[in-house]
Order: C-alpha cells, then structure tokens, then sequence
C-alpha cells in the first residue's frame, strides 16, 4: 500500500497528494494552463541508426526520470507534479517533409508524460525535435538534454546502465536554499500596472476544445563573419553582446510600429540564475532557472543606438550586484496566476539563450540546424495580454540566430528590420 503524503498547497490548505510529487511553483505554474512544452529541433544529416536513437531517448528518461512524470491540475487549476503512470510513449518514428518543425501526429499529453521524441525522415536529413514540458525544463535544461540523448546515442548506452538523477528543483526552492528573501522591489516596476481583484480568473474553457498548436518563430540568421562582428562590438568597455543585441530588436520592433524617431522601448527578459548563485547549479538541477528583469527607456531611433545598448547593460549589471534579479522570482505570484495584483504594460519579451554547444556525436553524423520551438497540448483562453512580439536569440554554429514571434501587423516586416539593425545599413548601424 501506498503510504499517503501531506503537502501544502499555494493557497495554504493541506491536502492528500495521493500519486503527486509536489505542488509546482508560482516559476513553474505559468506553462500548465496551455501544456507548454518547449520544443529543440534538430536536422541530422547522415546514417541515422533510428533503434539506437530510440534506445538513447528511453536511456535520458530513466536518467532524468522528471521526464516520464506527469502533470495535473485541480479544480481551482494548480497544478501538481505527480508521479510516473502506467502508460508511457516512446519515439515517434515517421516519413515526410523535414523543411519545419510540424506538429507530432501522435498526441502529446502532461497527463501522461512531459517529455517526447517525435522523429521524422525526409528527403536529405532526418529531422529530430525534442519537447518537454516547460514547467520542469526552461532552455539551459533542454540543452542538457540534448547534449545527454546524443551522448546516449553515439555511446551506444543501455537503459539499464544509466544511473537516475535526482528530480529537479523549483527556482524558489533553490533561491531558499540560497538564504534568498524577497526584497521591496521585484525588478518589473517600469512595466507594472494596477489590475483589479479579479483579473487573474481564467476565462471559461470554450466548450469544444482548441486542438493542440505549434509556433514556430520566423528567423533571422546572420553569416559567420556578421555575427562576430556583433560579438566584438558588444565586447567593448561598458557593452555587452546581450545589451547591443537587446537594444538593437527594441530598435526594430519600435522602427516598424512607432511613427515617430523619438520613441519609448519597453522590454522584459530572463536571466539564467544558474551561475549567479553560490554554488552554481547545474543545468538540470533546476527546473526554470530565469529569474526576471524589466527594462524601459526613450530612445532616438536616428542615432546608432549604442546609448541604449550602454543603459541596457549597465541596468542589468546593477540589478544583477543589488541582487534584485536573485530575488524576482519571489514576486511571481504578483504577477501571475488567479491570485496577481499586478500586470505588465505591453511591451517586447526576449529570451537570449547564448551559444548551443558542439554536440558530441558519431562522425558519420552531423548538426545542420537547431530551432526552438513551443507546443500547447491544450490551448486555452488566458487573462492578461502577452507581450507584443518575442524575440529568441541564440548562436548555433557560430551564427547568430534571432526569432521572430508575433508582432501583430508589424509581424512580417520584423525579420527585414531586424537584418537591418544588426547587420547594418548606411547611417543606421548600431555601435559604430
């Protein structure tokens, strides 16, 4: 017999978990409502042995076996981490188009597990993408995923030789550990405004539900020799290669919906606390390890825009020493979920993940592509807006790749504003 469990949920009252782990964090809650799952998509171009992906896919779910568990949620929408079920899904193996990321045809569901490999063999390539779900892997965890299936892969590695690691942490519980206290500010005051009591409530599930989505950024991808170029602007005393990148997609997100030159930039990011803390945390210790920074400035969209990249790295290197950045993730739940007092004024979202390391693979092997995209298992209705356009920023085979999501009637021209402003055209190139 099962011995039965008490834990304390968000709101305070003790209930019997039964088959659940634990209650998931405010950090964590944010991707149950939509059954986010965070997708990395691979082309593979050579002899792809398919059984022995599959063996390394079944060998990274016993060695990280969070991705077999399941997600559930109560009447009142928390959700909770609960334990692995009798059902489970190996690969997905199938033929077609490899040119995107399309959406799984099996059934991706929390309920039965929070990790899946959907592999497809076309013309030229294999495409493989892996998701799992965004409440217990942010983006440095995807990568260790990664770095593991193919680890997995090329070493030939059994399920049964893999040793489990432990499930993984809440960003809250690793700030507490920390000695971590919530402090006066949350970091996100230029973007907060006043919401009423109730704003926070769902609205009513419709009564046919939203079949499952994919959302694939639109991408911008510079040359190897462009991309260092940036790279050695943002080294530059008081820049950073974030600051000047953030500053320059502020830039063209306000140069295509802002008549004027004089304009306002809003912007909101996460910050890996990974190596912030002491001791550092490894990759996939921690579930969502971003805490949050705001940023909000005037700008003059007719000058190279280094003044902006300057106040954007020297914003986040002052709120990363006064530790408010630390600590933002102790204000999640003003923000977010049916109990917030606070919303965020529209603004640009834009998520950095750096650079995608050298996976470890056979030689016959080889990385030509490497996407992020999002799932929703089950799309639903939200309160609050969403940001007005997000960006992804990332470096993959020493190209820097920026995506595109959003961005209302703007939305098309994004990509073409974006080149501009990072690769330069006369009389607007930033930092120089």
């Amino acid at each position: 017999m099962r011995t039965r469990r008490w834990y304390r949920t968000l709101c305070g009252v003790w209930r019997d978990m039964g088959d659940a782990v634990r209650v998931l964090a405010p950090s964590e809650q944010r991707f149950v409502r939509h059954g986010t799952y965070t997708g990395r998509s691979v082309l593979v171009a050579g002899e792809l042995d398919i059984d022995a992906l599959c063996t390394a896919f079944a060998a990274l779910r016993r060695a990280y076996p969070v991705l077999a568990c399941r997600i559930g949620a109560d009447a009142d929408g928390v959700g909770y981490l609960l334990r692995p079920g009798a059902a489970s899904t190996g690969a997905w193996i199938r033929t077609g188009s490899i040119e995107q990321v399309r959406l799984p045809e099996h059934t991706v569901d929390p309920g039965v597990q929070l990790a899946y490999l959907d592999v497809v063999a076309g013309a030229g390539g294999v495409r493989v993408t892996l998701y799992a779900h965004h409440s217990v892997a942010d983006a440095g965890h995807c990568v260790q995923l990664l770095i593991r299936l193919w680890e997995f892969y090329t070493d030939r590695v059994s399920p049964e030789a893999v040793e489990p690691q432990d499930l993984p942490c809440s960003l809250e519980d690793i700030a507490a550990e920390r000695g971590i206290v919530r402090g006066a500010v949350s970091g996100l005051e230029e973007l907060t405004v006043a919401l009423p009591p109730d704003a926070g409530v769902p609205p009513l599930d419709p009564v046919t539900p939203a079949p499952p989505r994919i959302a694939s950024p639109q991408r911008v991808v510079f040359d190897i020799a462009t991309t260092a170029r940036i790279v050695e602007l943002g080294h530059r005393p008081g820049m950073s290669v974030n600051g000047l990148v953030t500053a320059a997609l502020l830039r063209a997100y306000a140069s295509e919906t802002e008549p004027d030159t004089a304009v306002s930039v809003r912007c909101l990011y996460p910050v890996d606390l990974r190596a912030r803390f002491d001791p550092a945390v490894p990759r996939a210790a921690g579930t969502n390890m971003g805490g949050l920074t705001a940023f909000a400035a005037d700008t003059d969209l007719a000058d190279d825009g280094s003044a902006l990249a300057h106040q954007i790295s020297a914003r986040l290197h002052h709120q990363l020493a006064e530790g408010t950045v630390q600590q933002s993730v102790l204000h999640f739940p003003d923000y977010y979920g049916a109990h917030r007092i606070h919303g965020l004024a529209s603004h640009v979202a834009l998520t950095n993940t750096g650079r995608i390391p050298d996976f470890r693979m056979p030689p016959e092997l080889r990385l030509t592509d490497y996407e992020i995209v999002y799932l929703s298992a089950h799309p639903r209705p939200s309160p609050g807006g969403a940001a007005a356009v997000t960006f992804q920023v990332y470096t993959f085979g020493d190209r820097l790749i920026v995506g595109v999501l959003g961005g209302g009637a703007a939305a098309g021209r994004l990509p073409v504003a974006v080149r501009r402003e990072l690769a330069g055209r006369p009389g607007a190139r930033i930092g120089r």
